[in-house]
């Protein structure tokens, strides 16, 4: 009597697919260029890299990239957007509008030179470019800025919800911008972790707003009217700066992926009527390079920029 086959194939089917059970499991790609942002559009992984200027993968294989293309820039990739069809490079030397499609370029400035470029972000019409002295905004259909707004403190990330734009300032805390019709933005009276050391912000659709603090890790606030701030907890800090990126689908919660160089850790924020609490849930560790910059793509997997190690793939 032959010996049944089903546990052979069920074995094998459980070793290729272990990491759905393992949700510690991480896999190291080699972009051989230096990441230093990452940023997911529907199967693509776009990373700004250094003095390699922008690449691209395709990760319809989420643990498995493959290479699609690689442009030099001729400056200094330090973040990455897309919208549209086109990517947005902020580098060393202003904005570069990189068509997608087509491969052709356009040199956008910002605060009317090209200085370095901290933070990028993006909504149906306009692009936001923070640099070291002020915020600069460029309609999407032009290359042409149609707003400079000059900001104390050096912006050193951006984060776009509904009409508001986070800016997070370098020993100042974060300041909001409401933007009104005709491209005007106005200060907001709203000054969310006043007095960190904000090395970024992001912002969940849900309303969490997340500024990173380096050596003292970060703060996250929930505000579910404009200028009420609901509840604040922290996390990370150490020896190494922490960065942190969320990641969320509802209202009611929100996980956090904080990374310090060469760790990352997932933490959770539940904010209900009857329940509010934040806990740490788990982390990942001994990651080589520098890893400050996470994204998080929508087919359960999270992708980190980490300098000269490239790129880890994280299951969520």
């Amino acid at each position: 009597m032959r010996p049944s086959l089903l546990p052979v194939v069920l074995l094998a089917l459980l070793a290729s697919t272990c990491d759905i059970f393992n949700p510690r499991t991480t896999t190291r790609f080699d972009t051989r260029a230096s990441a230093l942002d990452v940023f997911v559009r529907n199967d693509t992984l776009l990373v700004a890299a250094g003095d390699s200027g922008l690449l691209a993968f395709d990760i319809s294989k989420p643990k498995a990239p493959r290479e699609l293309w690689r442009t030099v820039l001729g400056r200094n990739g330090l973040c990455v957007i897309a919208a549209g069809g086109a990517a947005y490079v902020g580098t060393d030397s202003g904005v570069v509008d990189y068509n997608l499609a087509s491969g052709d370029r356009t040199q956008l400035h910002c605060g009317g030179t090209s200085q370095v470029v901290t933070g990028l972000a993006v909504d149906s019409t306009r692009l936001y470019a923070a640099t070291p002295d002020g915020v600069t905004v460029f309609n999407l259909t032009s290359p042409d800025p149609v707003r400079f707004v000059p900001l104390a403190g050096e912006p050193t990330g951006l984060a776009r919800r509904d009409s508001r734009l986070f800016v997070s300032l370098r020993d100042w805390g974060v300041c909001i911008l409401n933007i009104l019709p005709g491209d005007s933005l106005v200060l907001d009276a709203l000054r969310l972790g006043r007095h960190y050391r904000a090395e970024g912000v992001t912002v969940s659709p849900a309303g969490y707003c997340i500024i990173s603090q380096a050596d003292s890790g970060f703060v996250v606030c929930y505000s579910p009217f404009p200028d009420t701030i609901a509840f604040s907890a922290g996390g990370g800090g150490g020896n190494f700066p922490t960065y942190a990126t969320a990641a969320t689908d509802g209202v009611e919660e929100v996980s956090i992926y904080a990374a310090d160089s060469s760790t990352v850790t997932i933490y959770k924020v539940i904010n209900r009527p009857e329940t509010r609490s934040f806990s740490e849930e788990t982390g990942f560790g001994d990651f080589t390079g520098f890893t400050r910059r996470i994204c998080r793509s929508g087919n359960g997997y999270v992708y980190t920029a980490s300098g000269d190690a490239g790129v880890y793939i994280i299951r969520e």
